[in-house]
């Protein structure tokens, strides 16, 4: 018996050793191989590194004629939910609870979107033009990919039981510190808040924090452009959040100190505290109204001339200063992922070059006649179609009047006429003036995504890229190139840069104003008086009649230009894109204006579309800005001739 006792004895003691060997090991791992890595989560635990997030700058733009200025782009309050899948006890249940709140709220969101792709016009657009969504990324849960035209939806409890599987999945991770629900862009709306609020699940976090706003929503949508993300940091796409992303974002803040238990920064540690620098404000040059003018007058034009896309631009030609700057369809940035085609978040007045057409030749004329090759006086003959090598050039419309004066040749927007013109002054003359009237290069405008135009090298000129350059085809500009270019003519001869900022604020109270930039002197003002007295005559005695508004004198071109099949290589017979560009009153305008329409229904010329979609914006305008009358319009008016 006392031998049995010492056995077990002799046992137990070498299990209690081998315990304790076990335990030693245990403890050496720990203290000696582990020692880095528990020391950086303690000191994780007991240093807290804060970045503080500065505001982001607001955006103005002008709000009428009193100087005042309205926010265009503010930040304003929002409440975003994530999950802590490790502080939940009952991931199946907390996920049950979640999943019906979760498909009512991806219900909401998806006919929010439909709503305002209908409101923004873009349900044709999107048919024409198909691309993907301007930020794509991986499914959460709530999002099913849509059915096929060929079967039937999915019944509500079964995407209701797959999205509470998808859930639990990701919330059944016991160490598990984070897992999103919705998007980085995604704002929880009352309906979803107040549920989560009253549920109080564990582990679902509500956190409240700043996010974009558009108080004015697609007004001006092309020109602000909006902020999105890159992974789950926030930048700034297209227009002026993208151009000034860097001065309009400002620079981090930074806390970092010793923690005590309390979890609170001890004061006496050693801490270190840079401020947050709040981003630079923006007030544009934009005129809210004119903007409201232009955009409703746009929206009208594309809808009744069945228009694919229209854009519209207006500007002060004595500073360059961009007073409005309208796109149909648009988009609204506040909800700017309500875009199934990337390219409605584009804005083609910077960024999509075309062939100009007609509203050039008032530029090659100016060219002319400030070298004496011409006067609005000096004739030629159309005796009909002209051969230039092996192309046969013909008027518009098949007309053709004898003998005709430059100032014909804009009024009817005679080929021929600008043929002749071309001949007169050779390729490179042509060249040298289009480079100076600032063809071929950036503006500097400044907005996100400006295209760089082309011009090719005038020794590389065919005969009949010389006769064509004349009447804006075979080369390509910008819209705002091209009003630019126009308002030379408006501005006394002098070439003003295109500018939308009007001052910039930064967050210690400086004020930057910013003045206008004069480029050069292109043309003489003699010159630039006697083509605004020719695109007078072209709105008063010619192609142009439907842009009069009585009792003004206005001047203007009208374009009507092909447009290059990509396939082909050639001509398209069915596409084309239509344009009007002019200003007034002359002698001292107030305001130019071009509107461009791409494709429009049926056999349009620019005549019957953008020419009355000129004179109804210029009538807003004279009155808006308070412009006396050039003459009485009750009273008979002899024939305007230039003088």
């Amino acid at each position: 018996m006392a031998s049995k006792v010492h056995v077990r004895t002799q046992i137990l003691i070498a299990g209690g050793f081998i315990l304790l060997a076990i335990l030693i090991g245990r403890l050496a791992d720990l203290q000696l191989l582990q020692h880095a890595h528990f020391m950086d989560i303690a000191e994780a635990q007991r240093k807290r590194a804060a970045d503080l997030q500065p505001h982001r700058g607001t955006i103005y733009v002008r709000d009428g004629k009193g100087g005042d200025i309205f926010p265009v782009a503010s930040n304003k309050s929002g409440w975003i939910v994530y999950a802590v899948p490790r502080n939940m006890k009952d991931p199946r249940s907390v996920a049950d609870t979640l999943a019906p709140a979760l498909v009512q709220f991806r219900e909401r969101q998806d006919q929010r979107k439909r709503d305002i792709i209908q409101q923004t016009g873009q349900n044709d657009f999107l048919s024409l033009h198909p691309s993907p969504s301007p930020e794509p990324s991986e499914s959460l849960p709530g999002e099913q990919a849509g059915p096929s035209p060929s079967s039937s939806p999915e019944p509500v409890d079964q995407i209701i039981a797959s999205i509470a599987e998808d859930l639990f999945n990701k919330f059944d991770q016991k160490q598990d510190p984070y897992e999103p629900i919705l998007r980085p862009y995604e704002i929880l709306d009352d309906d979803l808040l107040h549920f989560l609020q009253e549920k109080n699940l564990a582990g679902i976090v509500l956190e409240q924090q700043e996010v974009r706003a558009y108080p004015e929503g697609s007004l001006f949508a092309h020109g602000v452009g909006y902020v999105g993300f890159d992974g789950t940091a926030r930048t700034g796409r297209y227009g002026i959040e993208g151009y000034f992303d860097d001065i309009l974002k400002g620079d981090l803040g930074f806390l970092s100190g010793e923690r005590g238990g309390t979890g609170k920064i001890i004061g006496v540690a050693a801490n270190e505290f840079r401020p947050a620098q709040d981003g630079t404000d923006i007030v544009l040059t934009i005129d809210r109204v004119v903007q409201a003018f232009a955009e409703q007058e746009l929206k009208t034009g594309v809808e009744k001339y069945g228009a694919d896309r229209g854009s519209i631009v207006v500007m002060n030609p004595k500073t360059g200063a961009v007073v409005a700057m309208a796109t149909f369809p648009t988009f609204d940035p506040n909800t700017y992922y309500a875009v199934r085609d990337a390219k409605v978040q584009t804005n083609p007045i910077v960024s999509d070059s075309f062939e100009p057409g007609s509203i050039l030749k008032p530029v090659i004329m100016a060219g002319a006649i400030n070298d004496s090759l011409a006067t609005p006086d000096t004739t030629f003959v159309d005796n009909g179609p002209v051969r230039v090598g092996k192309y046969t050039i013909n008027t518009f419309d098949g007309k053709h009047y004898g003998v005709q004066t430059m100032t014909n040749t804009l009024e009817q927007s005679n080929n021929i006429g600008m043929v002749w013109v071309a001949q007169k002054m050779g390729s490179e003359r042509m060249y040298d003036y289009l480079r100076r009237f600032g063809i071929g290069e950036r503006t500097g405008i400044e907005l996100d995504g400006e295209t760089q135009t082309n011009l090719t090298e005038p020794q590389r000129w065919s005969d009949a890229q010389q006769a064509t350059t004349a009447f804006g085809q075979g080369m390509v500009v910008t819209p705002i190139q091209a009003l630019n270019a126009i308002d030379v003519i408006a501005n006394n001869g002098m070439l003003m840069q295109p500018h939308i900022v009007s001052s910039l604020r930064s967050s210690s109270g400086d004020v930057q104003e910013i003045a206008p930039t004069t480029v050069r002197q292109v043309i003489t003002q003699d010159t630039a008086s006697k083509v605004s007295a020719m695109m007078v005559s072209v709105i008063e005695n010619g192609v142009a009649r439907s842009a009069r508004v009585p009792g003004y004198y206005l001047a203007g071109k009208t374009g009507t230009a092909q447009v290059a099949d990509p396939e082909t290589g050639k001509y398209s017979t069915s596409n084309k894109i239509i344009t009007f560009a002019g200003f007034g009153p002359v002698p001292d305008p107030q305001f130019s204006i071009l509107i461009k329409l791409d494709n429009p229904y049926g056999l349009s010329f620019a005549s019957g579309t953008a020419a009355p979609m000129f004179r109804n914006l210029a009538e807003k305008l004279l009155t808006y800005y308070q412009v006396p009358p050039s003459y009485d319009a009750s009273a008979v008016q002899p024939k305007f001739q230039v003088p």
